[in-house]
């Protein structure tokens, strides 16, 4: 049953979209959380039209693949998630994977490493970014595409990378801190944050260069020699199983980057370019 707050939040996503495009969007929101899958099937089951379901489906795929329609929703989806980005907003931007272990037909099936198996398998990448205000749980979403190396044309996950923080902070503008995770600890990413002063939390590798007073030095040893001011106990998961971790010290430690690992350091010109 369709309700009021389903029906403006399909219309404020579909805005300024053609008719039909719009009745699609309407249809998907509906389907999706009528049926809590996004397959064309399931979402076609819960319209209920006097057609078969094929002749739903088909109607479905062809609407989905309407050009330019995943970016004009994207963007409509950033804008109406915007006034919820505040100064100290995390903008966190996480790189996964789908799987389909038994998929053998399915279009642009790609290698990517299993993060749950820990091997190598066959699916699709992900790439989605979220809002997390500090003063509250509630995620904001911002930004999600699924991709896969296969398809012709696409170039790398750089640019698959640099491509949604653009689109992002188009709108959002220079609020929050942009939080990634190891993977986003490249030149490449450096180099496209930093000249355009976006604030940014980034997990290094051990071995990542740091510039401080005393010269360039390792960002394993600036973290043993920092002093530590907190303690914490977290919750684990590992393979299905919960477990309390105790982190004995955790801290903060100011730095200004950065030295590319095992090479010469980045210099501001560098940075800049």
């Amino acid at each position: 049953m369709w309700n009021r707050k389903m029906v403006r939040f399909s219309g404020e996503l579909s805005a300024g979209l053609p008719k039909v495009s719009r009745r699609f969007v309407a249809e998907m929101v509906f389907g999706i959380q009528a049926r809590g899958s996004v397959w064309l099937t399931e979402v076609g089951r819960s319209l209920g039209e006097k057609i078969s379901l094929k002749k739903t489906e088909e109607r479905l795929s062809r609407q989905l693949g309407r050009k330019g329609l995943e970016r004009k929703i994207q963007r409509r989806l950033i804008e109406q998630a915007a006034p919820r980005i505040e100064d100290d907003t995390l903008l966190v931007l996480d790189l996964s994977d789908v799987t389909k272990k038994y998929a053998e037909k399915m279009e642009n099936l790609a290698q990517v490493r299993d993060g749950s198996e820990k091997e190598l398998g066959w699916g699709y990448w992900t790439l989605n970014i979220v809002g997390a205000n500090t003063k509250g749980t509630k995620l904001v979403p911002l930004y999600g595409r699924l991709y896969s190396h296969a398809v012709g044309g696409h170039q790398s996950e750089n640019e698959e990378i640099r491509e949604a923080v653009g689109e992002v902070a188009e709108v959002v503008g220079k609020r929050g801190f942009w939080v990634m995770d190891r993977g986003g600890d490249r030149r490449y990413i450096f180099n496209y944050l930093l000249p355009n002063k976006l604030r940014f939390l980034i997990r290094v590798r051990w071995d990542r260069g740091l510039r401080t007073a005393q010269g360039i030095e390792p960002a394993v040893s600036l973290a043993r020699s920092c002093p530590m001011l907190f303690h914490e106990t977290i919750v684990r998961e590992e393979v299905g199983q919960e477990r309390l971790v105790h982190l004995e010290s955790c801290g903060p430690l100011l730095h200004h980057p950065l030295e590319d690992r095992g090479r010469h350091p980045l210099r501001q010109t560098e940075l800049s370019s």
